[in-house]
């Protein structure tokens, strides 16, 4: 009688081992993960060019004295391609004041998250005030935009993360600049 009860708990304890170190799925597809993967890195769709722009604007602006320049930068993420930025005056000259608002407009096919996909390409308002002062030279705008990769864009695309209210355009910005020609 003792060895039917040892040999109960023989069964009962490697029954308890193979059952603990046996998969909870098995795999009939045939498949494994590495193939699923390579199988999900393949369904990228392709995206239209998406571009993270610096632009920076600088001379007679008001703005903080750094390194001797007088200058503001600002990023934005937009659609491409990219093309030149201006400065176009937004306020009214007026006697008692010495600089003027401008607004910065840029051509593009539209900003990100603004636009979930390209639009036309014209000018786009960023949501930036510039205060030019009178008198002198006009500021430059530099534009140096990096194109993002096909990986980075559906990344951006498929975050659960991301925010629809990334600071590419402060407020609400990139509204079609129209007059600009």
């Amino acid at each position: 009688m003792f060895t039917c009860k040892v040999n109960w708990l023989w069964l009962l304890v490697i029954g308890g081992i193979v059952t603990a170190c046996t998969p909870t799925t098995v795999n009939v597809s045939g498949k494994d993960e590495r193939n699923t993967t390579q199988a999900q890195a393949q369904t990228v769709p392709d995206y239209p060019p998406m571009y993270d722009v610096d632009v920076k604007v600088c001379g007679n602006i008001i703005a903080p004295l750094k390194d001797g320049k007088r200058c503001v930068n600002q990023q934005l993420r937009l659609w491409g391609p990219v093309g030149e930025a201006k400065l176009v005056r937004a306020g009214i000259s007026l006697p008692s004041v010495s600089s003027v608002e401008h607004k910065l407009a840029i051509a593009s096919k539209g900003c990100y998250p603004v636009y979930s996909q390209p639009d036309q390409q014209q000018f786009y308002w960023a949501n930036s005030i510039i205060q030019v002062n009178r008198g002198e030279t006009a500021p430059t705008v530099e534009v140096k935009p990096t194109q993002l990769s096909n990986q980075q864009i559906y990344e951006l695309m498929t975050s659960k993360l991301s925010s629809r209210t990334i600071p590419t355009f402060g407020g609400v910005g990139c509204e079609a600049a129209s007059s600009v020609k």
